[in-house]
């Protein structure tokens, strides 16, 4: 009997938790004229500048949402004034911890920017991160702080669900790909500089990037080969949803995530016939600093074909004359 009584309130608990994933439970008004460095930098005496007037569209919220009970930290943004159903789009951040996290630049020129392209968007700092409860695991159970963040747009006002897209860049590439191998809900991908073989990351930095595992990684240290296998995409690639167009940004010369990482992906993409298309920029750093225009270009093309035009997938069979 007592068995029972506690499987029945571990049952009661997954499902009062499950049913609570995504709920918004505090969101506070996000204002650039509250950084006076950003401000700086984005005005001149209290106006915008040109390039970045977009704010004036654009409503940003810091939230605190649930995801598996813990109240983990996060942002939103959508277009102002607008009684259209929006499509959806989930931005991963990079770094670990409070390195790469959101802040007020990031809110603005990425966040706020891909608002203005006509959606709704929503990004998580993942759990224990900014404040936020639990302790995050690179690319392990905070994985769900991205999943959870899909029943978070049924809070959004003409949001519409049923076309939803997902953004990454580094660390936040990887978080990306691992979220695909669990949901097929996304009709488009995109991952910048995105980190697919934590091995390989490990070989190639000089900067003994391992230790970043070791703080992160639950019982890293007593099971590497599972550990680094679980959040490898390349060792993951036969449970990557194949109905989801992934779109794969990466520099020549980046160095914190090597391109070979990108592109023996796609080399093993193709195998196994999942939709991607690799594009590397010669010369092109980790975030792509100098391509910067670009990639907002075939990033925005590529999320307004799959999210609003609805294009058809790629016919990756072998075929032609």
């Amino acid at each position: 009997m007592k068995n029972t009584l506690t499987l029945l309130t571990t049952l009661f608990l997954f499902i009062s938790c499950s049913s609570q994933n995504g709920k918004i439970t505090s969101r506070t008004d996000f204002n650039w004229k509250d950084y006076p460095k950003l401000a700086k930098r984005i005005s001149d005496n209290g106006k915008l500048k040109d390039k970045y007037n977009y704010l004036n569209q654009v409503k940003i919220e810091k939230i605190t949402y649930l995801s598996d009970g813990l109240k983990v930290v996060g942002y939103i943004a959508s277009p102002k004034n607008t009684t259209e159903k929006l499509p959806c789009v989930i931005y991963n951040r990079g770094g670990n911890k409070e390195f790469g996290k959101l802040n007020e630049y990031k809110a603005v020129f990425i966040l706020a920017q891909m608002a203005n392209w006509g959606y709704h968007v929503a990004a998580s700092q993942y759990r224990g991160n900014d404040g936020g409860e639990g302790k995050e695991e690179f690319g392990g159970k905070d994985v769900n702080d991205i999943l959870n963040l899909i029943p978070l747009f049924d809070n959004i006002k003409n949001a519409d669900t049923s076309k939803m897209g997902i953004y990454g860049w580094s660390r936040g590439g990887m978080m990306t790909y691992l979220t695909l191998t669990k949901t097929n809900k996304f009709k488009a991908a995109i991952v910048g500089g995105a980190v697919s073989d934590l091995r390989m990351t490990m070989e190639t930095r000089k900067d003994t990037f391992e230790t970043v595992y070791i703080e992160n990684i639950p019982n890293y240290l007593s099971n590497k080969s599972k550990a680094l296998n679980l959040r490898s995409a390349v060792n993951q690639v036969e449970n990557i949803t194949k109905t989801t167009p992934i779109l794969m940004f990466h520099g020549t010369s980046d160095w914190r995530v090597t391109p070979e990482q990108s592109i023996s992906l796609s080399q093993k993409f193709i195998k196994h016939q999942i939709p991607h298309r690799l594009i590397l920029f010669e010369g092109g750093d980790h975030g792509l600093r100098e391509f910067n225009d670009e990639v907002d270009q075939m990033a925005k093309k590529w999320l307004e074909d799959y999210l609003k035009n609805g294009k058809a997938l790629p016919d990756l069979k072998p075929h032609g004359k």
